[in-house]
This record gives C-alpha cells, structure tokens and sequence, in this order.
C-alpha cells in the first residue's frame, strides 16, 4: 500500500491510501546498508560521512574557512567585545581606543574595520544575548562575509560545524531570551493540542534509538512541540511538524533548548516562515505547491503530463515535502543536505530540490501508472533509492524559480500573524 497526505476539516494531516497494482514489478537495486538510526548529533553525521569519498576534500575545505576566524579577527577579544557592549557608543568608544594601541585589540586586516565593528554591533541591536562561543563564531563568519558562508553551507556541511552553521545562519540577537523556553516548559497548551502531539510523540522517528520506549528523545520532542504550539497558539499543533523537531533533535544531538530556538528563529525569518505552512486553511502551503506546479509544467513538460494523466495529485508528493521539509518520504541521510542548502538560501529551495529531483530521476516514473508512482514516493525512494546528492544540490542551484506577478505579490506582501 502506498499512503498520501491530504487536508481535512480539522488542521491536520490525513493518510489515504492507493492500492499496489498486482503486477507492479519490484525495482532490482539493492537495499540500502547505512544505519544511522543509532545515533544523534556529530556521531550521526560522522556515519554519513564515512559513506562520502569525497568527504576528506570536504573537511579540508571546511577547515580552511573557518580558519578566517583566526586570520580576521582576534576572536577571544572581539566576541569579548560585542558581548559585553551595552551600547553603540560605548562600543565606538572601545574601538577609538583600540586604533591608539600600540598593540590593538582587533586584528589589523583591513577586511574587518572599525565601520564593520560598528554594523555587526548595530545588527545585534545591544550585546550578543546568546553564550554559545561556538555559534557565536559561526555567527562572526557569516557577518564577514554572508556569500561565502551561504555558498559553503549550500554545498553541504560537516559534522564538526553544521549545527552551529544552522544556528548562527537564523541567528536573531533581538528575539532571544535565554529565559523564554523554560518559562514555555512550565506552561501547558490546550487539552486538545497535548493529545495531538502526545500521539505523534510516538509515532516520530520510531526506528531511531534516541525515541524509543519514552526515552530522553520523546521527552524532548513532547516538551520542545508543546513550546513551540504554545509561543504559536494561533497555529497549534499540526502534523509535520513532529518529523521537523524530531529530526533537528538528531541532528543536534539532543540540545533541546537550541532546537527550540532554532526552530523559531526559522519560523519568525521572512526567508522561510516554516510554520506557515501549518497556518489553518494552509494558504502559503497552497501559495507554495502552485508555484512548484508552474515551475513543474515549465520545465518537465512531459513528467508534469505523465501525472495529470494518470490522476497525481500534489498531495502524493510536493505537499508531504513541504509539511514535512521531505522527511516524510527521502532518508534522514538525505534530507541533511537539503537542509543545508534550503537553511542557506530560502523557503524556495523546497521547490528547487524537487525540480532538481524530478529532473534527474523522473525517467523512472514516466512509465509507471498511478500505484507505481505512489509506491515509489512512499516506499521506494526512502527504502531503495540511491540518491546522488551533490548531483541534486548542483541541479537545483542552477534552478530558477519562476513565478506569476499575483505570486510575487502573494510572497512579498505576506504577513504572519503575531504569536503570542
């Protein structure tokens, strides 16, 4: 049986099914082998990465950049500076007294002056809020020069600072409050929203060790769900959002608070607006799976044909990657790389790596009938499928996503509602 998501009445998603035909043929590729189900955070990433024969080359190039900390700034002083700066002018104080030392505090690279001192600390709006050195230092690097981390982080991180990359690529100094989340923990959302996620508590993830049998895992998604639909009580709880914390808590290795943030950060930036998608009546959802179809007809013409003719619907697809950020159908040792590359450009990115999908694997689906096709996106891609990654993330920079004027305006003029 292959399963869809759909819409109903009452905000969530609804599995239907679409019967296997019986003479479906089963696909000759042999079963994937990685098993990155008993891991979380670095230990997670790191199996990945010993099925990547270019990863050597990739760490070296990883390493190279962040050696920029060291080589523009004296990091320990700088940080020291930004953190502790209650106000713009007493920061322009600090520095006009850097410039008359003999042995200045600030590295002298003419990349990083006085004026670009000034605007990170403008930027912050006050000291840095947040005490995670590491984040912090991402953070630094993207100021200095927001191209070149965008196009790194794009290209796919490492295990050693992709997390921190995540959150300092969101990173908002004027929303944090290092008080806000524990505050959330002690509240208690609707009956009805509490029974909502307490169901998919156990249904998120249930391969993976680190949410098995009540574990520390479901405690965590339970508490950073109920946080997030409580700070968003306009929007709740919707399904979907479970695999998003679930898989951000993997990838993180438990930090529970930083997810929290991390997840925020995304839903409050106009680049992405994650949890929009989940807005009742799912309008930008909608906004989004209408873009992706004229950009579908566009450029696979004949792919986009094959489906109308054989009656797939958006829902069978593009709709579960968009709720779920694809983790509803391609592996977690998947989806990691499409998340660096959506969390270094924009929500649009969802479109670009389904185009770039389709482009390079569609001639599998353009002799298949309707169960055929339903089988592969629920079952075979994230069972059998093996993806080439850096072949995708290469297709889908090269995408453009074309839209009408009325979606344009639709993006541009799109304003949340405040979350309580």
């Amino acid at each position: 049986m292959g399963s869809i998501c759909a819409k109903d009445k009452t905000n969530k998603i609804v599995i239907k099914s679409y019967a296997k035909p019986g003479n479906t043929p089963t696909p000759n590729v042999p079963p994937k082998t990685m098993n990155t189900y008993k891991y979380v955070g670095e230990e997670f990433q790191q199996e990945i990465e010993k099925n990547d024969p270019s990863y050597s080359q990739k760490q070296q190039k990883w390493n190279q950049y962040y050696q920029r900390k060291y080589d523009l700034l004296n990091d320990v002083n700088y940080s020291a500076l930004l953190k502790r700066s209650p106000s713009i002018e007493q920061l322009q104080q600090q520095t006009n007294e850097d410039d008359q030392c003999k042995e200045p505090k600030l590295n002298s690279n003419k990349q990083f002056s006085k004026k670009l001192i000034l605007q990170l600390a403008q930027q912050l709006g006050g000291p840095f809020k947040l005490t995670n050195q590491d984040i912090i230092d991402a953070y630094l690097l993207k100021e200095i020069n927001n191209e070149d981390f965008k196009n790194i982080l794009m290209d796919g991180a490492i295990s050693k600072y992709r997390w921190n990359f995540w959150m300092a690529q969101v990173y908002r100094n004027q929303d944090y409050d290092p008080l806000l989340y524990q505050k959330l923990k002690n509240e208690t959302p609707s009956q009805k929203v509490l029974e909502d996620i307490t169901k998919d508590v156990n249904r998120t993830f249930p391969s993976h060790d680190h949410f098995k049998d009540n574990n520390q895992g479901q405690q965590q998604l339970l508490s950073v769900l109920k946080a997030l639909s409580i700070l968003n009580e306009d929007i709740g709880y919707v399904q979907g959002m479970n695999y998003i914390v679930g898989f951000s808590l993997i990838v993180s290795g438990g930090k529970e608070e930083e997810v929290f943030w991390l997840i925020h950060f995304i839903n409050t930036n106009p680049l992405f607006f994650w949890w929009e998608i989940y807005r009742v009546n799912f309008n930008y959802t909608k906004a989004l799976c209408q873009v992706f179809l004229k950009n579908f007809y566009e450029q696979l013409p004949g792919l986009y044909q094959h489906f109308q003719d054989e009656g797939i619907s958006e829902q069978q697809y593009i709709w579960q990657w968009i709720l779920t950020q694809f983790l509803y159908t391609f592996p977690i040792d998947n989806v990691i790389f499409f998340w660096d590359f959506i969390l270094a450009t924009d929500i649009f990115s969802i479109i670009r790596i389904s185009i770039a999908f389709l482009k390079e694997y569609g001639f599998d689906l353009v002799n298949k009938d309707i169960g055929e096709i339903s089988e592969y996106f629920t079952g075979f891609i994230k069972d059998q499928l093996q993806i080439d990654i850096p072949q995708i993330i290469e297709a889908a920079k090269k995408i453009d996503v074309n839209m009408t004027d009325d979606q344009k305006q639709f993006f541009k003029n799109y304003k949340p509602q405040s979350s309580t």
